[in-house]
């Protein structure tokens, strides 16, 4: 969906507030489906030559399922963001779409920006890595936790050996030779 710029270009440097409701398509993560509802986008917004800025916070809810006990779960997003927008030109349209940093370049033509990109990739970095049901669920509480961080299996059956002992048996047989 597109967010009406044209007053910011009328007024340059003049803080425009703006809600912007959008849609974020379901998305694919780590082999679940999550749906987001209810994405609206609040701030402002500012002109000034070819750059336009635009401030605020993104929330929505996403819906997933429980790693643990695959219930249906409800997570509020609420992402504060501050992104600048370049006009595409017949000029810069050859430009790269990576800042000198790569980070991805938010371009924009004529008085309308395309935000759903923006939703999207807000929303999507907010998640959590698994969607759990209750702190903590029922399920995952039952699965059996290491007491160490080094009680890996591995280094259970051979507790005199380092993580790269072998690379250091190969130094040592090259060394012979």
């Amino acid at each position: 969906m597109l967010l009406d710029v044209s007053r910011a270009m009328r007024a340059p440097g003049e803080a425009i507030p703006f809600e912007h409701r959008d849609e974020i398509p379901p998305q694919e993560i780590f082999g679940d489906t999550v749906t987001f509802d209810g994405v609206l986008l609040t701030g402002h917004f500012s002109g000034a030559e070819d750059h336009l800025r635009i401030w605020g916070t993104l929330s929505c809810t996403a819906h997933g399922h429980c790693a643990g006990c695959l219930k249906k779960v409800d997570y509020p997003v609420e992402v504060p963001f501050d992104e600048t927008f370049t006009r595409q030109t017949r000029f810069n349209r050859q430009e790269e779409e990576l800042t000198p940093d790569g980070e991805e370049k938010w371009m924009y033509e004529g008085s309308k920006v395309e935000l759903s990109h923006l939703c999207m990739t807000l929303a999507v970095l907010d998640l959590p890595i698994r969607f759990e049901c209750a702190n903590p669920c029922p399920a995952l509480a039952e699965l059996p936790s290491e007491e160490t961080p080094s009680s890996h299996a591995c280094q259970k059956d051979m507790p005199d050996q380092h993580p790269f002992s072998a690379l250091q048996q190969l130094l040592t047989k090259d060394q012979e030779v």
